[in-house]
């Protein structure tokens, strides 16, 4: 699964040319490549309970909030921090915890969802109205997809660190919404990032849950 990933992210985007992309004289396309790739890595580890996963992720973080704001994110500096934060927090909690077991939901993971999405809609706003100086006018579906999506991803962010199992459906709705965003900004290697990251979301809840329920089973 791990080579299947980082394979599929740089063929595709090298068989279509993607990685040859340049905005405002920057190689974006390099950027993205082998962010995506290097994303691929996070997840998987994730997926295992691996605590590098989120030490990786924090530098995953930073490469594709470059990535998104030069294809078109403009709320992207303002968002992306938080899943800087969010993987050097579930680093550190993830760290103090040695057995990794994942929890059923309970009222902490609703909080956090409703702190997630307010906060979500928030940032976009500020970002897409350049800093409420403007209307954000023709960039409404921008803005409306990538809020519902920031909304979905502090969700996951929020609840990695106390590791609900069911934290993957959300990360499941935000792969659907990412491959959706992405084909909006034409970005082929997150496209293709985000079709794996929906089949090892649906592998990776189904592992969890029975990691909790006391089954003896790992990610391959």
């Amino acid at each position: 699964m791990d080579l299947l990933g980082v394979a599929l992210v740089i063929g595709v985007s090298i068989s279509l040319g993607f990685h040859l992309t340049v905005r405002e004289g920057i190689p974006i396309g390099y950027f993205s490549t082998f962010g995506a790739a290097g994303s691929m890595m996070v997840t998987r580890l994730v997926t295992k309970r691996n605590n590098i996963g989120n030490l990786i992720g924090l530098l995953t973080a930073v490469n594709a909030a470059f990535v998104d704001y030069y294809l078109g994110n403009e709320a992207a500096f303002l968002t992306y921090p938080i899943s800087f934060l969010g993987a050097g927090v579930s680093y550190l909690y993830w760290k103090r915890k040695k057995d990794r077991v994942p929890r059923k939901i309970d009222y902490v993971y609703f909080i956090n969802i409703l702190m997630a999405f307010a906060l979500g809609i928030s940032l976009n706003y500020i970002g897409f109205s350049d800093f409420l100086s403007a209307p954000i006018g023709d960039k409404m579906s921008k803005f409306t997809v990538t809020a519902i999506i920031t909304g979905i991803t502090y969700s996951g962010i929020l609840n990695t660190p106390r590791m609900y199992a069911d934290s993957w459906a959300s990360w499941q709705a935000y792969n659907m919404l990412k491959l959706y965003q992405n084909i909006l900004f034409g970005n082929i290697a997150y496209v293709a990032k985000y079709a794996f990251y929906m089949v090892n979301a649906t592998l990776a809840w189904i592992v969890w849950h029975r990691v909790r329920k006391g089954e003896d089973y790992s990610a391959s």
